[in-house]
């Protein structure tokens, strides 16, 4: 049995017109995830993203 990456995510979103389900690299989901997003809501998460971000930078992660 192949080992899976510790650094994933699965997620299944419901939607009025489109139901989407992701298994797979962090990253990627979190991009899918965000494409379901209104744009006022794709903006919060990119500032919550780029906040962490340079937290992260800051303490050399």
């Amino acid at each position: 049995m192949a080992k899976r990456s510790t650094n994933r995510i699965k997620f299944k979103l419901w939607q009025p017109t489109i139901t989407t389900e992701y298994d797979g690299a962090a990253a990627e989901g979190v991009f899918y995830a965000a494409c379901s997003l209104l744009g006022p809501q794709r903006l919060e998460l990119i500032k919550k993203l780029q906040a962490k971000h340079a937290e992260l930078e800051a303490v050399g992660r």
